[in-house]
């Protein structure tokens, strides 16, 4: 069996996707979820993740500069303007760096601990200025543990059918510089990153593309998901998102959620697949 990181982003951003991540880790479906510490619903979901499920999941940082929430000490940016900046050197260090050191700070504060991994909502970890801030912060925090956190990369695996145009463009947008920059201080990383489309799928579609996906990974790959559970294919916790807050790819998180909740078992199975944590070299 192949050993792949089945990885949900977003949790802590509303209910609907705290639900998805519990009810597809309970179907072992699901071996990772990455965390937006300061996301309106991460604190009451965050004691859900705890118990059994915990030696099954690793629990990430999902880093964000561009969704806007009460928590946060400082406004998003939209991400055009992040990756701009960024390319430039021209994002206020000040402003990132207070962003980095809060949510990890409040990840830690919810969690008891270090992240088992880091990554970027919307990629933004692997941005010029960011990645180098990032892992100066990470090395700081963490350099002296037996395990520090292992980081997201998003190279792409490469196949028959070749790259498409959008996993092209966010490997462009610092991979290769993350990956160099990464190892070289010591952190450990996924070999490739799957699960990228333009959320534009029907159940089916999205089927075929995790079917792919899943022939397509090697043992330590990620794959990258977005379900929601609506509330009537479970219990709710109790947090409120913030009123307003809006999510541009909902439908395609509940179809996701469907195809995973629905079917998720029998095609890991049929790719010879297992839902699996990262496995991290110790610090030498």
């Amino acid at each position: 069996m192949k050993r792949v990181v089945l990885c949900v982003d977003d949790f802590g951003l509303n209910l609907e996707v705290n639900q998805a991540v519990l009810n597809l880790v309970d179907a072992g479906v699901v071996s990772a979820t990455s965390c937006m510490s300061q996301g309106p619903a991460w604190r009451e979901g965050a004691t859900h993740l705890k118990g059994e499920r915990r030696g099954r999941l690793d629990v990430g940082l999902h880093l964000n500069l561009t969704e806007t929430f009460e928590a946060a000490p400082d406004a998003a940016l939209p991400l055009r303007a992040v990756i701009g900046r960024a390319v430039v050197h021209a994002l206020n260090p000040q402003w990132l760096k207070r962003a980095v050191c809060s949510q990890l700070d409040a990840f830690e504060a919810e969690w008891g601990e270090a992240p088992d991994y880091v990554d970027g909502h919307q990629h933004v970890h692997q941005l010029p200025q960011v990645r180098e801030l990032l892992l100066a912060e990470l090395s700081r925090r963490y350099g002296a543990q037996p395990r520090r956190p292992w980081l997201r990369l998003t190279r792409a695996r490469r196949g028959p059918g070749g790259v498409g145009l959008k996993q092209w463009v966010i490997e462009a947008l610092g991979a290769r510089s993350f990956e160099r920059m990464a190892r070289q201080a010591g952190f450990t990383l996924n070999g490739a990153l799957l699960g990228v489309y333009g959320f534009d799928a029907d159940a089916q579609a999205y089927r075929r593309r995790l079917q792919h996906w899943l022939a397509q990974a090697h043992a330590g790959d990620v794959l990258m998901m977005h379900p929601a559970c609506p509330a009537a294919f479970g219990e709710p916790l109790t947090a409120q998102p913030r009123p307003g807050l809006e999510d541009p790819i909902a439908e395609a998180r509940r179809i996701e959620y469907s195809v995973l909740k629905e079917q998720g078992a029998s095609l890991l199975t049929q790719a010879g697949v297992q839902a699996a944590r990262l496995e991290r070299a110790p610090v030498s």
